[in-house]
């Protein structure tokens, strides 16, 4: 642990691992960096899920009765461990959490991260969470789209710090150690329809031909709102590959972590992100390339545009979102590519700036802002409020004056009572969750008029 001037904090937090491969890099990676500045605490995850009795739905049925009870197990929890600070990876127990903490007034702060705003299920968990969320709560968001699209839901997320996620940087620079040919392109984390690994496909393919030789690396597990919906953006991206005969020129190798993960950063020249995710936030793999000196090519997207300085470390490409779905301009993102594929000095040239920007979101720089947040909210006193279980069972629209209804009307929950909003099923599918989650992230679609080739 690194030594600070003050005592070690007790963080309190959930021994699990998220489903997905890379929300459990992350989460791993951040608790590791998190552990160097505080004294962390395990909690097993059957101790959260006892809080409720067993399942999240039989308590939900108990309401409002059940919320004293919540608050009696939470704040006999947090004695248990010795800890009044909780970082909480399992998002979908936060807004309860919040709810029996403000009911019983109880000195509990939640430390959480906004991993995603926009889509379906996140726009459930903020909708429950903003009238419980209090100065003793520190709520991390990476970029400013992030907390912008916040404050389009609701004003109570001004609270929010503007804090980034974080890496370690490797202590040799990927030009001393790499097999870079000048010919390898990479594309790494989820495989879904909102990454739209289809338009990289389809791009990929007008690139060979003006560069036949080029590979194209598809690193990732697929992942969607349901296994039809997976299998059949599988068949989409096969058919796409055999109908341009690339099968020799694309590599799909899943998911990859640790080693074999840097390995694959190491030996690529540019990385190209190209999604329009409406859960998109930050873009972690771009600062993970950034590290490597490995320049990037990604859509004008949310965080991306933060993270990115076009014609300096990589090139952004415009995204249109004039209709219902956002669309990326391919054209450009062809022409972006072959300017830097033709000549090895103008990748080298972006790559040089890549990790020297990335320093900046290194753990020992961000980490230090995130507990000087913590000790600031645990001086906050959280007062009990009398109306917390009414609220709980009112709908958005209920509350006009927490919400931003003209950004929520079209939300099919918008009148749903905020208890049960999060554990609505979230099936809808992406052209049809579009249109409805604009008005709050229509920000995200951006143009660059300013970088020059």
């Amino acid at each position: 642990m690194i030594k600070e001037p003050f005592e070690p904090i007790r963080i309190g937090y959930i021994d699990g691992a998220p489903k997905r491969v890379n929300e459990r890099v992350v989460d791993s990676q951040w608790i590791q960096y998190l552990g160097e500045y505080a004294e962390l605490v395990k909690i097993p995850p059957f101790q959260i899920y006892k809080l409720f009795g067993g399942t999240i739905n039989n308590w939900l049925q108990q309401l409002p009765k059940s919320l004293q009870i919540l608050s009696d197990r939470l704040d006999e929890l947090c004695r248990k461990y010795r800890v009044r600070t909780l970082y909480m990876n399992l998002p979908f127990v936060i807004p309860y959490l919040l709810m029996a903490r403000n009911y019983a007034g109880l000195d509990v702060g939640l430390l959480f991260i906004t991993h995603s705003v926009g889509s379906e299920y996140w726009m459930k968990q903020w909708t429950a969470i903003a009238p419980f969320l209090t100065m003793r709560d520190v709520l991390l968001t990476s970029t400013e789209t992030s907390k912008k699209a916040l404050m389009q839901i609701s004003d109570k997320y001004q609270i929010a710090k503007l804090i980034p996620l974080c890496i370690s940087m490797p202590e040799q620079a990927a030009s001393t150690i790499s097999e870079r040919n000048g010919k390898r392109l990479l594309s790494i984390g989820r495989i879904e329809d909102v990454k739209n690994i289809d338009i990289l496909l389809e791009t990929f393919a007008l690139l060979l031909k003006e560069i036949p030789d080029l590979h194209l690396t598809i690193a990732g597990e697929f992942t969607g709102i349901s296994e039809d919906q997976i299998q059949e953006y599988r068949q989409t991206l096969e058919l796409i590959t055999q109908r341009h005969k690339m099968e020799n020129n694309i590599s799909f190798v899943g998911a990859v972590v640790g080693e074999q993960k840097n390995t694959i950063f190491r030996k690529s020249d540019l990385l190209i992100n190209l999604s329009t995710d409406p859960g998109e936030t930050f873009g972690y793999n771009l600062i993970e390339a950034m590290m490597w000196e490995l320049p990037v090519i990604c859509s004008n997207w949310d965080g991306f545009q933060e993270i990115i300085e076009s014609g300096v470390d990589g090139y952004l490409i415009d995204c249109n979102w004039d209709n219902e779905c956002p669309v990326i301009d391919q054209q450009q993102i062809v022409h972006r590519c072959l300017f830097l594929l033709e000549k090895a000095v103008r990748i080298q040239s972006l790559a040089n700036r890549s990790r020297e920007n990335a320093r900046r979101y290194d753990f020992q720089i961000i980490v230090p802002q995130i507990m000087s947040a913590v000790r600031e909210a645990m001086v906050k006193k959280v007062e009990a409020q009398n109306d917390t279980a009414a609220m709980a069972m009112s709908s958005a629209i209920e509350l006009k004056k927490i919400f931003h209804l003209e950004n929520l009307n079209q939300m099919p929950f918008i009148n749903e009572s905020l208890a049960m909003v999060p554990s609505l099923d979230n099936t809808t599918p992406v052209h049809k969750w579009m249109p409805l989650v604009k008005p709050v992230i229509h920000h995200f679609a951006g143009r660059q008029q300013h970088a020059k080739l």
